[in-house]
């Protein structure tokens, strides 16, 4: 039980500065638009499926779905039911891996970073974020919250992109 108090006490006071600090640091030119492996930013008007998320501070996303098709552009709405803040990341699980340097790199020089990239968003306590995104190659990607702590405690959830999979969705 001290484990567990201790874990959670440091869990939220690390969270707490996620919304602090500088912004995130992007490793592409003003003008050059980043690339994803895990897909690329959808737009509002080509929304193929909606699909809803709880973030929660069991530190667990949950949600009936997370296979999607080639192609299929998924507007995910994040809910954060919680007490401390959250993210959601879609990339690849290297991809998340060299996110989660960065953020405690960010925390030791006195900030957290706040995510504006297309393929993440911060959630507060309480709040409902979202973000759109289209799938383009087949492949097993992650959903994560990279927040220190929070990836270790569970907070990641595999998005499997394939076209064999597609007659479960409907």
């Amino acid at each position: 039980m001290l484990l567990k108090t201790t874990l959670t006490t440091i869990t939220f006071g690390l969270s707490s500065l996620a919304f602090a600090g500088p912004g995130h640091s992007n490793d592409h030119d003003g003008d050059q638009q980043p690339s994803f492996r895990a897909g690329q930013p959808g737009i509002e008007d080509s929304i193929d499926r909606i699909i809803d998320v709880e973030a929660s501070d069991q530190m667990r996303f949950t949600s009936e779905d997370w296979a999607v098709k080639p192609g299929e552009t998924v507007q995910f709405v994040i809910t954060n039911s919680g007490q401390i803040p959250h993210e959601f990341v879609i990339d690849t699980v290297q991809g998340n891996a060299a996110h989660r340097k960065s953020m405690m790199e960010a925390m030791t020089e006195g900030g957290m970073m706040v995510h504006d990239d297309p393929n993440a968003v911060s959630v507060a306590p309480g709040e409902t974020s979202d973000l759109i995104w289209t799938f383009t190659d087949e492949g097993v990607y992650e959903a994560a919250c990279n927040i220190p702590g929070h990836y270790e405690a569970g907070m990641s959830t595999d998005i499997t992109v394939t076209i064999d999979t597609v007659a479960q969705n409907n």
